[in-house]
């Protein structure tokens, strides 16, 4: 009953931002550049799943106790999948599970209290061999805070974005920062209405990012959060200091996403999964381990590898591996898939030495400053740095950790020195990441 409280209102919260772009990039055609339907429109969906969000939260703090907000990264209550109807398949989790060597991994604690992870399929897409394509959510307390997090700074910045962007609301908008080739300012319609439309779109990406249950459905909202960033800080296109950022952001998070898929490419071939929790049938049995069950850990959090052939096992306890999944992989494999997804990371959270987009991004208007800089664009790299964190093996996290201690010294130092506002907002922020 937990569960599907919680699913179905972090479900509400997610698609109203959905909702709000698709009236918005529609109902501008037709309707007026000086009506501010579009700002109460998108204010309204936000601060609905804001409200969710909130609900969510409390349900579960009220459920499994306010001491268990933490991020648990291998105790899960694993979903019953219900036979497949017309157009949606809805799976409520069911069980916790408390595991001892989670907590050794941890610090050596005794667990107290069993920490629930609810996890099921919105929607089956296709199936491909062994490959299965499907909408999944995964719930858990680092689910729930970045929802109520995102939509609550999200609330704000709409709030200001509404005053902000007034400038916008005419029939002719002259651009004193643009001039054409005869020196005269550039004239054009307002877009007020589009603005709003891309800063829904943008906070439906990150909200199905954060909700996301598999890691290729990560990727495609990974990439969908990009494309909305480029456009946001490209929003002045006729002025070539704001273009010439949206394309700099847009190309260095690409040479980061490189790396994103390589990891993928690793992980599928040796693990034939993308989900991050187990898969149950109807009867609450276990057919395929998730990508969190599968290396096995020593008491010391560890990863176990053979110190003959380097290869670490792969498998579950529970579950028996198919037959299209190797029974090991190299060490140095996996070393590969935690940078390859970290190095995604980088890029999205602007750390060495993919950062020197994030100071050209505010050519953007100020409120897409608010939204890149603030916890929702460049937080969505530390989301995943933690969502992903039992897959990582001690050479990633010893690198993760160089990363972060260069990007802070190099991005603190620079903002000391720097002589504009926003450039020292810029390097502060990322300094801080």
């Amino acid at each position: 009953m937990v569960g599907e409280t919680l699913r179905n209102l972090l479900l509400i919260a997610w698609l109203l931002p959905l909702c709000g772009f698709a009236v918005e990039i529609f109902g501008g055609f037709w309707g007026s550049r000086r009506s501010r339907v579009a700002a109460w429109l998108a204010v309204g969906c936000i601060a609905t799943g804001f409200v969710c969000s909130a609900s969510a939260l409390t349900v579960w703090g009220n459920s499994n106790g306010w001491s268990v907000l933490h991020h648990a990264d291998h105790a899960h209550a694993e979903s019953g999948e219900k036979p497949a109807e017309a157009h949606a398949e809805t799976h409520a989790a069911a069980t916790a599970d408390q595991h001892k060597a989670e907590d050794q991994a941890h610090g050596g604690a005794e667990a107290t209290k069993a920490t629930t992870v609810f996890s099921g399929t919105f929607y089956r897409l296709a199936t491909f061999g062994g490959l299965d394509l499907s909408l999944d959510y995964y719930i858990d307390s680092l689910t729930l805070v970045m929802f109520t997090m995102v939509t609550f700074i999200a609330t704000c910045i709409h709030l200001f974005a509404m005053g902000y962007m007034s400038e916008e609301l005419t029939e002719e908008y002259v651009d004193h920062h643009a001039h054409l080739r005869n020196g005269h300012h550039v004239h054009r319609p307002g877009r007020f209405y589009r603005f709003f439309a891309f800063l829904s779109l943008f906070c439906f990406s990150m909200l199905g990012l954060v909700l996301a249950g598999n890691i290729f459905q990560v990727f495609i909202f990974w990439e969908l959060v990009g494309i909305c960033s480029f456009l946001l800080i490209g929003f002045y296109t006729e002025r070539k200091s704001a273009s010439t950022a949206a394309n700099k952001a847009f190309i260095m998070n690409r040479v980061g996403d490189f790396g994103f898929l390589i990891g993928l490419m690793v992980l599928w071939t040796y693990f034939g999964t993308f989900k991050f929790a187990d898969t149950v049938d109807a009867e609450g049995h276990v057919v395929q381990a998730g990508l969190f069950q599968m290396l096995p850990r020593g008491a010391d959090g560890n990863v176990i590898m053979n110190a003959e052939n380097g290869e670490v096992q792969i498998g579950s306890a529970t579950v028996a591996n198919p037959p299209n999944r190797h029974a090991t992989i190299p060490y140095a494999l996996l070393v590969l898939a935690g940078l390859g997804v970290f190095a995604g990371c980088i890029g999205k959270s602007a750390q060495f030495p993919l950062q020197t987009w994030l100071p050209d991004a505010m050519e953007g208007p100020t409120p897409v400053s608010a939204l890149v800089h603030s916890a929702t664009m460049v937080a969505a790299g530390v989301y995943l740095t933690g969502r992903f964190y039992p897959m990582f093996v001690q050479e990633v996290l010893l690198t993760i950790a160089y990363i972060g201690c260069i990007t802070a010294f190099v991005a603190a130092t620079i903002a000391i020195v720097a002589t504009d506002i926003k450039k020292v907002l810029a390097y502060s922020t990322i300094s801080q990441l």
